[in-house]
Parts: structure tokens; sequence; C-alpha cells
């Protein structure tokens, strides 16, 4: 009934007018329609579904700060973190991807725990228009980080028609001219700052936001993230998530005022991880920081949220569609790989290459890192990892132009519009398996004929992609890397069909390895999975535990090769029932000819060198000033690795005499994996 009341409710307010005009200027190449206007379907909605009973309505089972008051009260007053704003960021994220994943499910239960931190919020402003919390001073002095990680939830709620005060409770906070923004982090309330503006059409808003972009520049020259910096062509040793939430400043701008300066260090920025930083996955190395890429390297889950994020306002402001194509690749491999399939436990470090993941795996720390539990490190991960499936969902639709409508991700879903010059209402059920199958047939509905054009991405690795209406092959170019655009007087029934062709593809990676792609997903090693609850976890539950993770089965396999071309493929596939993202019920089985490794094992250590971090606090305030890195730490144990690849010279030499078929699932699919392989070459 719940559903019911939400589809009723979600159909009225697209009758009807909006609340409040958007008065900003509409330049970028898509824009995103409400959240509202799209219901997932399929293995979208089961995935979503899954985060609902998992995590991300239950969060608090992972302790502090989600057993807090958040920013239900004036203040948490068992903050126990170094930095006063901590575990409203975390919360913030919580309550972000609570609030969308409630509003694509029209699920009470999360909206009405989103509601409460988001209800205090908004009905206690300061005299000023401040909101949020104090920390027990003037609001003058508050870090304001923290806002624009819980303001993405107020931009989500404005969508559902019980919240018409947000976009003006927002203007009145930021124009209380009673901070400044200039910080590296505090920046990136830039992006609350022109949704705002758009809102509201208050062009003080546009205007602080490039001010405040001018000042972010002079405050921090020194900053990897400085535009100057950002336009350099050199790798970049930065903080993943600040890299990445910083990245897309530029390219907002550019949404509101077409200046190309402001768009030419976001593109230059996310060129440069694409050159130095990028894994397999789909995500930049970011463990903490960027580093070089290697086969044992990790991306932060974190990360996976705020890249996808920050790549879709690429999208956006270009209308490239290989952003698009990154996200996909980020979406359908590192993110349901750094999850368990039923949403109780993360990683907060994940790797293409981890056959082994219990409290003494990650190689920097020899800590837990990489184990799955409820919060298996810091506690940014388990609050961060609740937005990345809502987050892409919310975006598989865009609006075009005037009143055209753009596919630019895919995946099972009907979404709701108003169309054409005469915004005639319509509704598009998107039928696919995709991405585990290569075609999507979207199916029009609407009560009367309409003419609009539907622009469908055509992602850069597929050939010989098509587009048929009704069964009857259309000529529309289907160029890869590009948007086809089917421009036509619609009817009710209409069914436009995409195929999207995938072929398999030997891919080079780090250290002489290979990997296997298809399309959007990456095949790594079916490996047996030894899930061992771990009692000793403070932050888990009975219902929520955390785990130790072994290999049940060999693992170390060179993959045979002659002539450049994998030998013995073999495809299996079965139904796609329910949420697809386990070994146990991957959609799709690839098998191989390869040969065991015997000189590849696990890395066995009784002592690691770790960063000993420290912080400097302001003599009179006792805030922290600034992070920094105060020597070594070092500690004894037992500790198991997942080990580099073997040297290329000694593979000849350590293979196995017999060939073995070896069998490669979605690397989402798999929680222990091989994504990076070494090669055996045979005559």
């Amino acid at each position: 009934m719940a559903f019911l009341h939400y589809l009723l409710l979600a159909i009225l307010l697209q009758c009807l007018p909006n609340v409040q005009a958007e008065s900003g200027p509409k330049y970028a190449s898509f824009k995103e329609i409400p959240i509202t206007s799209i219901q997932p379907s399929g293995w979208l909605r089961t995935y979503l579904e899954t985060q609902r009973n998992g995590l991300t309505g239950h969060l608090e089972v992972a302790g502090y700060p989600f057993n807090t008051v958040g920013w239900n009260g004036p203040a948490i007053t068992n903050n126990t973190s170094i930095e006063d704003w901590w575990p409203y960021e975390q919360n913030a994220y919580w309550v972000d991807g609570m609030e969308r994943c409630g509003l694509l499910l029209g699920d009470e239960f999360l909206l009405r725990k989103a509601g409460l931190q988001i209800d205090y919020v908004l009905a206690n402003p300061a005299t000023n228009g401040y909101l949020g919390p104090l920390f027990g001073g003037p609001s003058s002095q508050v870090n304001r980080w923290i806002h624009v990680v819980f303001f993405r939830a107020l931009m989500a709620a404005y969508a559902d028609g019980y919240h018409p005060g947000i976009p003006e409770a927002l203007r009145r906070h930021y124009l209380a001219s009673d901070a400044s923004f200039g910080g590296v982090r505090d920046s990136i309330n830039i992006e609350a700052m022109l949704w705002t503006y758009r809102i509201t059409g208050d062009k003080a808003l546009l205007d602080l936001a490039e001010k405040t972009y001018a000042l972010a520049e002079k405050q921090n020259p020194g900053s990897a993230t400085s535009a100057s910096n950002l336009l350099t062509d050199k790798p970049v040793h930065e903080h993943g998530v600040t890299y990445d939430e910083r990245a897309k400043l530029g390219a907002i701008l550019y949404c509101y005022t077409r200046n190309p300066s402001y768009l030419a260090p976001s593109v230059a920025a996310f060129r440069k991880l694409d050159k130095y930083h990028m894994l397999v996955g789909g995500v930049n190395v970011s463990s903490e920081y960027l580093e070089p890429v290697t086969s044992t390297e990790a991306y932060e889950t974190c990360d996976i949220s705020d890249y996808t994020w920050s790549a879709g306002y690429l999208l956006m402001a270009t209308g490239d569609a290989g952003y698009a194509d990154r996200i996909e690749q980020a979406v359908f491999n590192a993110a349901p790989g750094s999850v368990r399939n039923d949403f109780k436990a993360l990683q907060y470090f994940s790797s293409p290459n981890q056959v082994v993941c219990t409290r003494t795996s990650f190689p920097r720390s020899g800590g837990s890192q990489m184990s799955y539990a409820p919060n298996p490190g810091t506690e940014c991960c388990p609050g961060n990892v609740n937005r990345c499936m809502p987050n892409y969902v919310a975006r598989l639709w865009m609006e075009s132009g005037d009143g055209d409508l753009a596919a630019v991700m895919y995946g099972p879903c009907v979404v709701s519009a108003k169309v054409g010059a005469t915004r005639t209402p319509i509704s598009i059920e998107e039928d696919t398996d995709y991405p585990f199958a290569d075609t999507i047939r979207f199916r029009i509905h609407s009560d009367k004929v309409v003419s609009f054009a539907l622009l469908a991405r055509i992602p850069a690795w597929t050939k010989g992609a098509t587009l048929s209406l009704n069964g009857t092959r259309l000529a529309e170019e289907c160029r890869p890397s590009s948007f086809a655009r089917v421009e036509r007087v619609f009817k009710n029934g209409d069914v436009l069909t995409l195929k999207l062709p995938q072929s398999f593809e030997v891919v080079p990676g780090p250290e002489h390895s290979v990997s296997i792609v298809r399309g959007p997903l990456v095949y790594s090693l079916r490996i047996e999975e030894n899930w061992q609850v771990y009692p000793g976890d403070s932050k888990s539950t009975k219902e929520f535990p955390a785990y130790n993770l072994t290999a049940a089965s060999p693992w170390n396999y060179a993959l045979s090769l002659k002539d450049g071309k994998l030998e013995g493929l073999e495809e299996t596939r079965k139904p796609l029932v329910g949420n697809p993202w386990s070994i146990e019920s991957a959609p799709i089985e690839v098998q191989l000819k390869a040969y065991r490794l015997t000189n590849w094992v696990v890395h066995p250590q009784s002592e690691v060198v770790t960063e000993k971090w420290d912080v400097d606090r302001d003599p009179k305030t006792h805030k922290v000033t600034r992070w920094f890195i105060a020597g070594e730490e070092h500690q004894t144990g037992s500790f198991l690795f997942t080990p580099p690849m073997p040297a290329a010279e000694s593979i000849a030499t350590n293979l196995s005499k017999n060939a073995e078929m070896v069998h490669l699932v979605p690397y989402g699919c798999a929680k222990l994996r091989v994504s990076y392989f070494p090669t055996a070459t045979t005559p």
C-alpha cells in the first residue's frame, strides 16, 4: 500500500505546476530530472530493496556515529571524534543515501527515518538562516564541508512535494554572510549554492559560488586540486575523496556560466585519473591517497560514490558519453564488489585482486580495512556506500534540450516526464537485464501522440549498435561514444529497441598482467568463498556480523594465451533472478584455459610498518589546524596479504604441467577475486 500511495502522489505531482519555477540559466548539455520521476524495476529494484533491508535502513548497528542523534538535534553530546565535524559528515552521507533510496522505492520506512534529521534541520534554523549543528560556538566558526554532504539529501527531498521550503532555507543559509567557504573541502558547497540558484533565481548565489571558487584558488595555491595544478599533466598525490569532490566544481560552474576556463580544469582532472590512477574496477586508486596503479592497489568505498557522482556533473556539462561509460564501469564492478550481496557488510578498501580479506590483510597497515563488516575501518564508508546505487538510478535519464529526453545510462526502470514543445506527460518503460544482456527496449506510454527526441547513449566499447522502432531498423547513426538521436512522433505502445553488442577484450594491466572485459563488465576468477563470522568486532551484531573471508579453492592461475587470444573460451548463462551480485547467482560464467602458478602465493608477514598520523591544534580554540605524518609505527602479528604479480621472467618456469579450465564471473559477483591475471603463452 505504501508503494501505491507513493505512485499516486508521483503521478499527481507530474500533473501539477512546479512549486517554484526554476529561474537559473540552463547551459548544460543535460540536466537532471526529479528523482521521483524514476522508478527502478528488475534487478535494480531488488538491489535497492536489499539496501533498505541491510545497512541503508539499519546503519545504527555499525555503532558510532550512526547510533547518535546525528543532525536530529542541536549537537551530538557524545562526540568522541578528533574533529567536531566528523560524525556529522558520516551521518550526512547516510541520510543522503537513505533519502534517495526511499524516494526511488517509495518506501515510508526509509523516508520517515531520513526525515527525522531532514525535518529537524529545516525546522531549527539560526536567526540568520544558518542550518545545522553549532558545536557550542557561533555559526561562523563551524566547518562548512559537512553541509554540502547533508544538503544533497535536501536537494533530493525537494522533489517529493512535501518540502517546498528547501530552496528558500538554503538561500538564507548561504547568504547569511557569516562564513568563508574558501577552504579546500568547504568550497565544495559551490554544488549546493548553484542548485539553490537554479531553483530560486537569486543571482547573489551565483556570485557567491564564483567568489568561493576564486577564494579557494587564492587560499590554496599548492593544493593538487587547484585549477592550475589540475591542468598540469602530472600524477597526483592527494586524498581520493578530496580530489573526486573538488574535480567537479569547475564543470558545475560551467553549467551556469558557459565560461570555458571553469570547465577545462575539471576535464583535465578526469583525464589525469584515466592516465595515471585508474583501476580496472572503474575507480581511481584511493587508499587513502591517489597512488600509481599496481596489481595490489585499492580504492576506498567512499570514492565509488564520490567519483561517480562527480562524473555525472562532467556528463551534464560536456554531453560526452564517455563519462557515462565511466560511471557504469564503477557501478557495475567496484560498487557491488565492495559489499556483501545482502548489503549487511562492506569493505573500507576494495581491490581488483583480493584473495584474502580478513582483519589483518590490508597491506598498508595489516588492519581490518579489507574485511567485510558493518564498519570495517573509518566511519565514512559505511555512510557513503548507501549513496552509490541510488545516485546511479536517479541519473539513468536526463533532460536534453527543450523537451527532449536522454537515456544516458541503462537499467530496468520506468521514467515519467513531460516532453516535446507541448510538455506532454508520458512514461517510458525500460525493459532490460543490462549489463548482463545487450538489448534494451523502451516502451512508450502516452495518452496522445507526441513529438520529441529520445537520445540513447552508444558506449565506446560497442561495435555495430542498432536501433529499431516496432521491429523496423532505423537509419539513425549509432556511433560509439555518442548519443543516437531518435526524433519522431511517438504513439502509445511504440517500442524502441537498442542493441549494444558486447565482445570480450584482453586489456593490458599493471606488472605485465591482463584483465578480461566485455562491455561494461570486468570478469574475475571465481574463487569459492569461506565466510567466517568474526565475533570480536564491537561494531557488528548477530544480524549484521563482521567476517573474515578466505579462499576455499585455488586462485593462483595464469591465463593461457595463444597468439594473444584466450584459449578454451566458453560461456554459460542462467536466468537473472533476484540480486545477481554473488558467485552463487551470477547470471554469466565464463570458462577459460589456465595454468596454476606455483610461485604466486599468499604473502605472510609478521611485522608491518605504517604511517603514524598526528594533528596540530589552535592553542586558543583547540580546533585541528592540520593533519600530518608524524613518523612510522611498527606492528607485529600474523598478517596475510594478497601478493603482487610474480615477476614476468619467473612465470614460464613455475607453471604447472597440466592446464585446467577455470571459471570467471562478473567482478561485482566475486568478493574474493583475481581481476589482474598473469599470462602463460602457449605455442
